[in-house]
């Protein structure tokens, strides 16, 4: 029977006996395995750990992101010789008033429209709904007045209403279970517009030399990167939206201010997000008007505020920030959805740019510095 033995410098060893197999391993390839052993368990438990973190992480990630869409106001500031925590406070009213400006002169309509959609949902049960909508559908498509087809249809609008208001339902009671959490929000984005440079810093300070420049050019690219698409992301969002508002009023669509706030905030997701968007419009329209060239006249528009966007405003905006084939973004975006549902979808990209830039930086730095 053969005999195994782990040695770290062979020349010391005697001569190999029979039935024994020597395995030479020195003290870099063990310091390697081991330090590649670290990096695998820490990604394992960061993985594990999510599910138990995810309020907290979304916080975080918030706060990040308003950081990033901040910074540039702060550091103008700064540089007209503002101090700093004097120009985050100045920013952050501007903001709240701002805020306030605009809840102030929209938020009757947008109370009427939620008013309304709420006595909807609770006068209505998922099953009149589905009856109403299979009847206008039975109505305008004489097809569906086959039995078997109007039977195979009433059970799927049925299905697919009963998931909406289900999604809709703990959508709500998320959102107030984490009313704490959002709460911290701008706290931790203050500290991160204060602080954030001593934070960078301190980070550099960690790393050893010979890795000082490699980590230097990290962080510079993730946040040039990271910081341009989201600002350039919610500049073409606020776009989309307002178009799609002021199109839903013009068409005179129920609704329409919900609707297109939606669809704004529906774009910021790549691919899935205009469709998302424009199905509330489309089904609204279908439902609470007797025309159907208002619906077409929906559908229209959507198309030519997609379009608008495809080759004008994201180009131009966003640009080419974020580097990164359109297979990765939907593979992205599927990793997302399912670790943190839509939230999930709408920082998959621009943390998946990170990602990228990482693995790019540690790559790079291999092949100059041999750092690893």
């Amino acid at each position: 029977m053969k005999q195994y033995h782990l040695i770290d410098n062979p020349e010391n060893s005697s001569e190999k006996p029979d039935n024994q197999f020597i395995i030479v391993v020195n003290s870099k390839t063990l310091k390697k395995i081991f330090k590649y052993l670290v990096i695998f368990i820490s990604i394992f438990l960061f993985v594990e750990l999510i599910p138990y973190v995810k309020s907290l992480l979304m916080s975080l990630g918030i706060s990040f992101i308003l950081s990033f869409v901040l910074y540039p106001l702060v550091d103008f500031l700064e540089s007209r010789g503002v101090y700093r925590v004097a120009a985050i406070i100045i920013v952050f009213f501007v903001l709240l008033f701002s805020l306030y400006s605009v809840l102030k002169f929209l938020i009757p309509s947008f109370s009427h429209q939620i008013s309304t959609i709420q006595n909807i949902i609770q006068n209505e049960n998922p099953e009149s709904l589905a009856e109403q909508l299979q009847l206008i559908l039975s109505e305008r498509v004489p097809a569906l007045q086959n039995p078997k087809i109007a039977h195979s249809v009433s059970t799927k609008l049925n299905d697919l209403i009963q998931l909406l208001l289900r999604k809709s339902f703990n959508a709500i009671l998320s959102l107030a279970s984490s009313f704490i959490l959002i709460i911290t929000i701008p706290f931790i984005t203050f500290f991160l517009l204060k602080d954030g440079r001593k934070f960078k810093k301190q980070i550099i300070q960690l790393v050893p030399n010979r890795y000082f420049e490699m980590s230097l050019n990290l962080l510079h690219k993730s946040g040039e990167k990271l910081g341009g698409y989201i600002r350039g992301q919610l500049m073409v969002s606020t776009i989309i939206g307002t178009l799609s508002v002021t199109a839903l009023f013009i068409l005179g669509i129920p609704y329409f201010f919900i609707i297109g706030v939606v669809a704004g905030m529906a774009n910021m997701i790549p691919y899935f997000g205009p469709w998302v968007g424009a199905m509330p419009a489309v089904i609204v329209a279908f439902l609470e008007t007797d025309s159907t060239g208002t619906v077409i006249g929906v559908i229209i528009a959507f198309a030519l505020i997609q379009l608008l966007d495809n080759i004008l405003v994201s180009p131009f905006i966003v640009s080419k920030s974020v580097q990164i084939h359109p297979l990765m973004v939907i593979l992205a975006l599927l990793v997302g959805s399912g670790l943190a549902g839509i939230l999930g979808m709408l920082v998959a990209v621009p943390v998946f740019a990170v990602l990228k830039v990482i693995i790019e930086e540690i790559i790079w730095g291999f092949k100059n510095y041999r750092l690893i």
